[in-house]
């Protein structure tokens, strides 16, 4: 079995100060679902950290049809 190319992709998006309490109420239990389609769709090590209104997200991409 050929092992898979692995892309690595970062994001950085701001978020509005009065969001940021149900962001994190939304994020920190996610649902089963979305982690399945997450990994349905070849991404991996799928990470997002905030510092104050900033979101960076971080995934690999595990595939050839992005």
């Amino acid at each position: 079995m050929q092992e898979q190319p692995v892309q690595r992709f970062g994001q950085v998006i701001g978020i509005k100060p009065e969001s940021v309490e149900e962001y994190e109420k939304i994020h920190r239990a996610v649902w089963p679902e979305v982690l399945a389609m997450i990994h349905e769709c070849n991404m991996r090590n799928y990470s997002i950290f905030r510092h104050e209104n900033l979101l960076f997200a971080y995934f690999e991409y595990v595939g050839e049809d992005y």
